[in-house]
């Protein structure tokens, strides 16, 4: 009997050590790629990270997810051929400050400074999520930069009582980085059984890489606090938008997407049907085609 607890013992003592030095390295890695992969600026009255990829327009500025940062950004970006990408971090991730958007209103303000900074006059701005409420905000304050909205499963009003009161909360419970990193690394070995295609698989890989969490956790609660009191006057949006969203999101309801469709003058519609809270970036067969319409539209 004793031999048998000994070797048990040894098993999970080993195991426990490699799980720490796989943790360790994995984070150091991901913090080390964060942080060196973007330049950090100062613009306006603040700072803002942000990459730049590309050259010549048309220009897309992308207000990335929740949980993001200029890496997401960048990913979503693929879904824009032929255009240049500006990918910022937004308030609390990564290395941009809260001060950059503590209000959906300032951080557009931001957005408009790093403009300047970069000498680019108008972008198309497309707002993912958590996003869409910055992008709403920067078409409502600068429309003479913006060519036009995109919004991707875009948050238009503050979302739905179970999100607010039920997820919102168990989310923002897993703030240390050693559970987000189990919870993503366990995502990340089951992706490529939910999903074969390279390109599609791509994207929903970087989009939930959020380690260290840490990093990110500040923008995630400030996000949180500005979705309870968001309720823009879409009517007031007086550029070309373009609508995508899934029939099946359990985040941001369909009908939201379909309110601010009927809002918002002129909008276009896209509603992937069974598509859930990825269908703006998942369905590249479908989102490519829009967005490339768009773009040719705005650029006549």
């Amino acid at each position: 009997m004793l031999p048998a607890v000994t070797a048990a013992a040894f098993l999970v003592g080993a195991g426990t050590a490699w799980l720490a030095r796989t943790y360790q390295y994995e984070m150091r890695a991901a913090a080390a790629r964060q942080l060196t992969g973007s330049h950090f600026v100062g613009v306006g009255k603040t700072n803002i990270e942000y990459v730049l990829r590309g050259e010549g327009a048309p220009h897309i500025l992308i207000s990335h997810q929740a949980m993001g940062g200029y890496d997401q950004a960048l990913s979503v970006g693929t879904l824009y051929e032929n255009s240049t990408i500006i990918a910022p971090s937004r308030a609390g991730y990564l290395r941009t400050p809260l001060e950059a958007g503590r209000t959906p209103e300032a951080m557009a303000d931001t957005f408009a400074a790093l403009l300047d900074y970069l000498n680019v006059p108008s972008v198309i701005m497309a707002g993912y999520s958590a996003g869409a409420m910055a992008a709403i905000a920067f078409a409502l304050r600068h429309p003479e930069r913006c060519r036009a909205l995109v919004l991707g499963n875009a948050i238009t009003q503050t979302p739905p009582a179970y999100v607010m009161e039920i997820l919102a909360p168990l989310a923002l419970a897993n703030r240390w980085d050693f559970s987000n990193w189990l919870i993503s690394s366990a995502v990340e070995r089951t992706l490529p059984l939910i999903e074969r295609d390279a390109e599609i698989l791509g994207i929903l890989r970087t989009l939930q890489q959020n380690n260290p969490a840490s990093l990110r956790f500040e923008g995630f609660k400030l996000d949180i606090e500005q979705m309870r009191a968001f309720q823009p006057k879409l009517e007031a949006v007086r550029v070309p938008t373009l609508i995508i969203h899934g029939s099946m999101d359990m985040l941001v309801t369909a009908e939201q997407a379909r309110q601010a469709a009927e809002r918002i003058p002129n909008a276009q519609l896209l509603m992937v049907t069974r598509g859930g809270h990825d269908a703006s970036v998942r369905y590249p067969h479908l989102v490519k085609p829009a967005l490339a319409r768009l773009i040719h539209e705005t650029s006549l």
